[in-house]
């Protein structure tokens, strides 16, 4: 394979290290069949520095099945053993050719959080159509990617790019992310830099519009991820990433925007699902996309650790929205006086059953509560996030972490061992929370619809301070998309 480095050869001062594959991507595009448009087509060749045979793996049988014309480096067959192909090296390198009808497969398996395909575009997590190597003495091979694509079809990714290279590290194929391919409708939208970056240096998204009959024209899209991005960085001071793939699918004859889902791995990626029918006080109403951006601020939390991921997003998602101006505080206060009991039968089970959306919730409330009150309103919540992410580097979102470990960093940036005194309290342990005794002591009720506040409760200055911010810290107002 040209352009496959050389073993033994560092990389260039300042430049990433040359990865143990490299993957070549040509993409084209063929003539519609029967009316209907035809997806990508991707001929593919994966090379890997090796000295024994190297197994090249798919994610299952329906992408095995689909792979066509699979050959050596001496193209010669190669046949498969399930969803593995074994192939001996050449002078030192392993390599695997195979075509794809991305566009066909996609449209077979037709499921989100797999693959899709909309007109002559396919979203599809990379382990749809790129092989997974295994390579002896490697534990996890970094793959550099070059993707070729004829004029007006695009590769979007959420892989870090340098020299038109995309590049793989620390994660298999089968946990990195979405990716595009096709003809459809991007754009590339300045995002602020995440906190900690270096001076200068710019941070995107990538935003992916996918084939639909919006009823709003596609700048007012673009403009409602570019505000919710901005909302989002006022928060976790500066965006949560310096780039990321963001992939609008359109849902017909609905309003509002419906499933939406995150994944992070080798770089953010993110999927929400948009009604063609939406209107600009939908989209400002919008809790979804929001709460997706809190997820790309966080690195997965490996074993029991959905309660805390999914209960940080609940928690945060209408803080940002208040701050930003798109929510009220009284609106926030009703949502939580509401919803907060669906996740008591999470604290009474130790965090391991319940909701894990309003459990880990619950858990945040009362631990900003707690931070709040331990450091006289210096620091909260927002500090145990934004720190943790900064202490964990750019790439924090695509890494996958301990509960224990993000404790210890949250810790580190609180400045006292805090959060993990609250994770001991509440994980593991079975505890009984009075919410109505705690809205009292925070002074909020509903009276009906309406929310009463008293600023003569105990914990009334910390009720202020949740959704508004610590006093003296200004917030990132965000104009509203509608009146």
């Amino acid at each position: 394979m040209s352009g496959l480095a050389v073993a033994g050869c560092g990389p260039a001062r300042g430049q990433p290290a040359a990865g143990d594959c490299t993957a070549q991507v040509d993409v084209e595009l063929g003539p519609a069949r029967d009316g209907q448009p035809v997806g990508p087509v991707l001929a593919v060749a994966m090379a890997c520095r090796s000295a024994s045979p190297a197994r090249f793996l798919v994610d299952g049988p329906s992408t095995a099945a689909a792979l066509a014309s699979v050959r050596d480096g001496g193209d010669r067959p190669i046949e498969r053993d399930g969803v593995v192909w074994e192939v001996p090296p050449q002078a030192g390198v392993a390599t695997l050719r195979y075509r794809l009808d991305l566009g066909a497969l996609a449209r077979d398996i037709n499921r989100v959080s797999v693959a899709v395909a909309r007109g002559e575009a396919v979203l599809a997590i990379a382990s749809t159509w790129l092989v997974e190597p295994r390579l002896q003495g490697v534990a996890t091979p970094a793959i550099d990617l070059t993707v070729t694509t004829p004029p007006g079809v695009s590769f979007l990714a959420g892989l870090p790019q340098s020299g038109g290279v995309w590049r793989l590290r620390g994660t298999t194929v089968r946990f990195v992310g979405y990716t595009v391919f096709g003809r459809l409708a991007t754009e590339r939208v300045a995002v602020p830099p995440p906190s900690g970056m270096p001076a200068g240096q710019p941070a995107h998204l990538d935003l992916a519009i996918f084939d639909g009959a919006f009823a709003l024209p596609r700048a007012d899209l673009v403009e409602w991820v570019r505000r919710t991005v901005l909302m989002t960085a006022g928060y976790w001071d500066g965006f949560t990433n310096p780039s990321m793939l963001v992939a609008l699918l359109p849902t017909p004859g609905r309003r509002g925007v419906g499933y939406g889902r995150t994944v992070p791995g080798g770089g953010s990626t993110v999927m929400v699902q948009v009604g063609e029918r939406s209107t600009l006080a939908d989209l400002q109403d919008d809790w979804v996309l929001p709460h997706e951006f809190v997820h790309t601020g966080m690195p997965f939390l490996r074993g029991n650790g959905t309660w805390f991921m999914e209960g940080a997003a609940t928690y945060i998602e209408p803080i940002i929205r208040a701050r930003a101006g798109w929510k009220s505080e009284a609106d926030v206060w009703r949502e939580w006086v509401e919803n907060m009991p669906r996740g008591l039968s999470a604290l009474r089970s130790g965090m391991s059953g319940g909701s894990p959306y309003w459990g880990g919730a619950l858990f945040f409330l009362l631990a900003d509560i707690e931070i709040r009150r331990s450091t006289g309103g210096t620091k909260g919540l927002e500090d145990c996030f934004r720190g943790a992410r900064r202490l964990g580097g750019p790439m924090t979102s695509t890494e996958r972490w301990s509960i224990d470990q993000y404790v210890e960093r949250c810790d580190a940036a609180l400045g006292r061992p805090l959060m993990a005194g609250i994770v001991t309290r509440y994980l593991g342990q079975s505890t009984r929370i009075d919410l109505d005794a705690l809205w009292r002591d925070l002074g909020v009720r509903l009276d009906g619809t309406t929310v009463i506040t008293d600023d003569a409760a105990p914990l009334a200055a910390i009720r202020k301070m949740i959704v508004a911010g610590a006093p003296g810290r200004p917030q990132t107002r965000v104009p509203p998309l509608a009146n």
